[in-house]
């Protein structure tokens, strides 16, 4: 895990969440089915590690997504 702050890690969620919404919007679906995220707003207790989970599972999201599409191409 990095040192980001709260205030980094959200710009770069913003950022792949955008990402995800502009060029891969097929993937919006499963933006609800990471848990952390959701889980971590339900208990109104967001963390940085909560944070970094996220982002760390939107990217790992697109990675898979682009290996799956580019072989399927």
């Amino acid at each position: 895990m990095n040192d980001a702050s709260q205030d980094e890690l959200s710009k770069r969620i913003l950022s792949t969440t955008v990402k995800i919404q502009n060029e891969f919007p097929e993937l919006i679906k499963y933006l609800n089915e990471i848990p952390v995220y959701r889980e971590s707003l339900a208990d109104k207790c967001i963390n940085i590690e909560a944070l970094q989970d996220y982002l760390d599972s939107l990217h790992r999201l697109l990675e898979t997504y682009k290996k799956e599409h580019t072989k399927n191409i």
